[in-house]
């Protein structure tokens, strides 16, 4: 009895479009949003064209180093010597110079705020030695996230990408501390050994004008429009969206934010289940080596519902007592929530965490155990 979502869920989420469809000259203006890890999208236009993304095609490589940070294989306080090659990267430039030495921190911070190029590269062929090996390294991210595709180059130029796999990069984006520590910075000034200063300033100006947000990237240009992945956290609930190819950057974050601005307003997204929280604590067991044991669900699922529903009422579908012996892999029962007509939303399996054995078993293995050394 794996969870299940009834069709009347999706008519509950069915939304009459609210955004404009303002986009740039001879582009469709895309976007999506949804709960962070929920598959239960608000609303969406376009959402699953592959599109050209301008910058958005070095959030892959940029996360990739963000998460080598995270996992302690990059040391932020490490100096890095810049290359010849490193330098003469093109597009959005944290002014490198080749020979100069520079720390981790600095070009990470670049390279997050303004998707510095130059930044990137020198921060990876430090961490990964190649651009080949650091290109086997971004895919491996981008299939943790879902997304099965061959970069040409690690910052990914001309690569084509949906909203929705942006959000699926976003959720990655929005897990990892190193990359949410400079996403969220306004302004920074970056010093070189040399004396000479590079300002820093973020283009995500939802960072001051919308409530919550929390980062993530944006990326722009003339025949790609205006693109991003922002998230944005409001007490327990945080959702994520994504924009491409909006006319120009004032409708890009307009459009952003009548999509968060009616989430919050109008939706609630409830987490029924998470695998590493019980759902039901000390169930009494008969027969076992314990009295009593927690009750988890396999996977994580959740609710989307409009406010104006009320509060999911659950119900539960388990016998008065378990018996033992009990397998962690074989259901006990279940859980399900209803809407306030009755209508069943959601199914979830429960399991015991743990086998339980019976309490004979014991016994039995000691009789054994006690023939056997008197022979």
């Amino acid at each position: 009895m794996m969870r299940k979502l009834i069709s009347v869920l999706i008519s509950i989420l069915i939304l009459v479009s609210f955004v404009p469809n303002t986009s740039a000259d001879g582009i469709t203006l895309s976007y999506c949003i949804k709960p962070i890890h929920s598959d239960m999208y608000i609303d969406e236009n376009n959402a699953d064209a592959w599109q050209n993304i301008a910058g958005l095609t070095k959030l892959p490589a940029v996360l990739t180093l963000c998460l080598s940070v995270d996992k302690g294989l990059i040391d932020e306080k490490v100096e890095v010597k810049v290359s010849a090659n490193a330098a003469s990267i093109d597009g959005p430039s944290a002014y490198l110079k080749k020979g100069e030495t520079i720390s981790a921190r600095e070009l990470l911070r670049a390279a997050v705020m303004i998707s510095a190029g130059d930044a990137i590269y020198a921060l990876s062929e430090h961490a990964f030695g190649s651009e080949d090996v650091f290109l086997n390294n971004i895919e491996l991210t981008m299939r943790s996230a879902g997304i099965d595709k061959k970069l040409p180059s690690c910052l990914g130029t001309y690569m084509t990408f949906s909203c929705k796999e942006l959000i699926a990069l976003g959720e990655l984006a929005a897990e990892s501390p190193t990359f949410l520590k400079y996403c969220g910075e306004k302004y920074a000034v970056l010093e070189h050994a040399d004396g000479r200063k590079t300002e820093l300033a973020s283009a995500n100006k939802l960072l001051t004008s919308l409530s919550g947000c929390i980062g993530l990237f944006t990326g722009s240009s003339k025949s790609d429009g205006y693109c991003g992945v922002f998230a944005c956290r409001r007490g327990e609930a945080t959702y994520i969206c994504s924009i491409i190819g909006a006319q120009n950057s004032k409708i890009r974050f307009e459009t952003a934010t009548k999509l968060f601005e009616e989430a919050f307003a109008n939706y609630k997204y409830y987490t029924i289940c998470d695998p590493e929280e019980p759902i039901v604590e000390a169930y009494p067991v008969e027969g076992g080596e314990v009295e009593a044991i927690d009750l988890y669900a396999k996977e994580s699922c959740g609710l989307l519902l409009k406010k104006s529903n009320g509060e999911p009422q659950k119900r539960f579908d388990l016998p008065d007592t378990l018996i033992a012996p009990l397998d962690p892999d074989h259901a006990v029962g279940s859980i399900a929530f209803y809407d306030a007509s009755g209508t069943m939303l959601l199914e979830a399996a429960l399991y015991p965490k743990e086998a339980v054995r019976s309490s004979g078993f014991t016994e039995t293995l000691k009789l054994i155990i006690q023939s056997f050394l008197k022979g």
